[in-house]
């Protein structure tokens, strides 16, 4: 003790000065460095979820469930929550108060609306409950859609045409049943519009068949709409788009060059031919494009088939683009038909430099 008072204690008989003020320093350095526990810093294990999983079990499509769950402060101290943070824009809440700390011991019920989309099979989300900048607690929801069902679409891509009946104006769609020896059964069969005719078709062993047709008095251009119905008493929703088409039709109905790795012909075709069968030439092309990387120059090439038809190929000239990016444009096509204007084509797709 003598040689400490001695090292500290420069002024003489008068450590005590000098001494309270290193002390006061070592103290306060030592509670700065120390955690804290504050109202509103928890984690998972001062919180718990009741029910720890919300399994809302068999649904279909378009249903709305409003569900609740409980939040409880395990300790003594209140918690601030910060937010409740559902992971999906299907799942609102319905005003959680985060605002009130969580008072210790306190039980809570927070309440949400669930609409269920159009899906097929497992449904899988979450809610979040924040603390500070962390999510401290996940409560899982899950359900099935149509257990047990597997379909041959998830939606019918149309095509039709004013001048004749073409075969793209008509699909079907299947409905399976995985682990039954029987047909799923469908009723209440409708469509959102009388452009659209449906039919039940006569079942395949474990399948239910639906045709759909899309009338050719639509006028050309897009279009879009749905089926819907029952299946084994669930309801469920098939979305239809596509176009309408005069004379000439193509297909796809966007051109999509996909993923574009180098130079050359890009493995995307577009295919175009008359209605009436009757061979087609293209004249001129021309392309505007609105977005693309730096560099990237596109030509086209068309080629005249047996059936009548013209297949068109685009090019990618060299030097190949150093930057990614999405293509995006407009391809104006002219014909040597009695069209009185050309057609235009979506084109669109991503430059990937360095991918094999």
């Amino acid at each position: 003790m003598h040689h400490f008072r001695q090292a500290l204690s420069p002024l003489g008989r008068r450590p005590s000065l000098l001494s309270g003020l290193l002390l006061s320093v070592l103290i306060g350095s030592m509670l700065i460095s120390m955690p804290i526990p504050l109202a509103g810093q928890s984690s998972a294990s001062s919180l718990e979820l009741a029910p720890r999983q919300l399994d809302v079990g068999v649904v279909g499509h378009g249903q709305v469930k409003t569900l609740e769950f409980q939040l409880i402060n395990l300790t003594k101290e209140p918690i601030q929550l910060t937010k409740i943070h559902p992971t999906c824009g299907c799942m609102k809440m319905r005003s959680p108060d985060v605002r009130t700390p969580l008072g210790p011991g306190e039980k809570r019920t927070f309440r949400f609306d669930l609409s269920f989309g159009r899906g097929w099979g497992s449904f899988s989300k979450k809610i979040e409950v924040h603390v500070g900048n962390q999510p401290v607690l996940r409560l899982p929801v899950i359900a099935q859609f149509h257990p047990g069902i597997r379909t041959s679409r998830r939606e019918l891509v149309l095509s039709t045409s004013k001048v004749a009946e073409i075969p793209e104006a008509t699909q079907v769609v299947e409905f399976e049943a995985l682990s039954a020896i029987q047909a799923p059964v469908i009723t209440q069969l409708t469509s959102d519009h009388s452009n659209f005719r449906v039919r039940l078709l006569e079942p395949l062993k474990n399948r239910a068949r639906v045709e759909v047709t899309v009338r050719s008095e639509i006028a050309p251009g897009r279009f879009a709409g749905r089926i819907h119905g029952f299946c084994n008493g669930l309801p469920f929703t098939v979305p239809i788009r596509g176009r309408a088409f005069g004379l000439v039709m193509y297909q796809p109905q966007a051109w999509n060059l996909n993923q574009v790795k180098q130079c050359g012909f890009s493995d995307s075709v577009l295919t175009l031919r008359r209605v009436d069968g009757k061979p087609l030439k293209v004249v001129d092309i021309r392309l505007d494009l609105t977005r693309h990387p730096s560099g990237l120059e596109l030509s086209f090439t068309s080629k005249n088939l047996t059936d009548g038809s013209v297949q068109m190929r685009a090019f990618v000239a060299e030097p190949f683009p150093n930057s990614p990016g999405g293509i995006y444009g407009k391809l104006t096509v002219t014909l040597d038909t009695e069209l009185s204007k050309p057609l235009v084509i979506d084109l669109l797709g991503v430059v990937r430099p360095g991918s094999r």
